[in-house]
């Protein structure tokens, strides 16, 4: 079913004994908006965590490790964050797969998973409705929720200059603000600042970039040789995929990033002109018009995968109409 932003305020009013999922892989949507809700249901008297993510970095384990639940806690009630779908739940999330009371989400793939979903393509960020729940709740806008929302919406819009930057991002950014966060610090910090592994893996990156079809699509491969050799870890790994779009001319950029289990990430970033999500179908993941993902299990080589997706970003390019451009 899905429910409007005071639905779902209504809905977290109601309950209490409620457990927050955050993503694999979190990036800084997800941990935010587990924080900022997590803080905003707390200070409500509620007695709300978030479920420990094994994969969270020191960029973002402040937003959610101080918000991990007591041992022997039992949730009463269940919301996912910034998670596309099922298959996106951590390890330690999988069982509760079909038990999901609330799900707030802005992926255009999302599939409804939830027993109420408040899903929003349009939006920038989930940090921007996760603020509107909280706002609908009653809840006041501190500095630690805003931090935790400015970075949500901060992270996935690229520092507000994605095209999927909407006003309403903005207002939202604006909110924080005014609540005392130090917006020029935190875009210092997630944007400015590389650690030596990140500018090794950027030169790689680089170095080593494949062009096809006329070169509209770049391709990057980042090997688990490589990887482990800088010593990068997911912080130095963040929002890597966006450096393929960053060359004059290219419309679709692919970057392949080998796990340590042997499974391959894809990311796909494209222009306004072609579908990121509709790539990513094809190969078993989806996302957003112009940032989607897919994953490949252990045993599907770098090549294979690579094959896959230039297979599915050639189909969806000519279909674009952007050939004859």
């Amino acid at each position: 079913m899905n429910v409007t932003v005071a639905e779902a305020a209504a809905l977290l009013k109601k309950a209490d004994d409620i457990l927050i999922l955050s993503h694999r892989r979190p990036d800084g949507d997800t941990s935010g908006c587990a924080g900022a809700l997590c803080r905003g249901l707390q200070q409500l008297g509620k007695n709300a965590y978030v479920l420990q993510n094994p994969e969270i970095t020191k960029r973002y384990a402040g937003l959610i490790v101080p918000c991990y639940p007591p041992a022997g806690f039992q949730a009463n009630m269940l919301v996912t964050v910034d998670v596309a779908d099922t298959n996106m739940l951590t390890g330690n999330a999988e069982a509760w797969a079909e038990q999901i009371d609330l799900v707030i989400d802005h992926h255009r793939s999302n599939p409804g998973f939830g027993a109420s979903n408040l899903i929003r393509p349009t939006a920038g960020g989930c940090g921007e409705i996760v603020y509107d729940v909280l706002m609908a709740m009653g809840v006041q806008l501190t500095a630690d929720i805003a931090r935790c929302i400015y970075v949500a919406v901060s992270t996935d819009t690229g520092c507000f200059k994605f095209s999927n930057t909407v006003p309403h991002t903005l207002r939202v950014a604006a909110a924080c603000l005014e609540a005392g966060v130090d917006g020029g610090e935190i875009n210092r910090a997630l944007f400015e600042v590389k650690s030596w592994p990140r500018f090794e893996m950027e030169r790689i990156i680089f170095d080593t970039m494949e062009f096809v079809h006329d070169r509209k699509i770049a391709l990057a491969t980042l090997r688990r040789a490589d990887i482990d050799r800088t010593g990068a870890d997911m912080d130095d790994l963040d929002s890597i995929a966006s450096l393929t779009r960053q060359i004059e001319g290219v419309q679709v950029g692919i970057t392949l990033t080998e796990n340590k289990d042997g499974s391959v990430k894809a990311s796909v970033r494209t222009t306004k002109e072609v579908d990121a999500s509709v790539i990513c179908r094809k190969c078993g993941g989806g996302g957003h018009l112009r940032a989607g993902g897919a994953s490949f299990p252990a045993g599907v080589s770098l090549q294979q995968a690579r094959a896959r997706l230039l297979e599915a970003a050639e189909s969806v390019y000519r279909k674009s109409g952007m050939e004859a451009s």
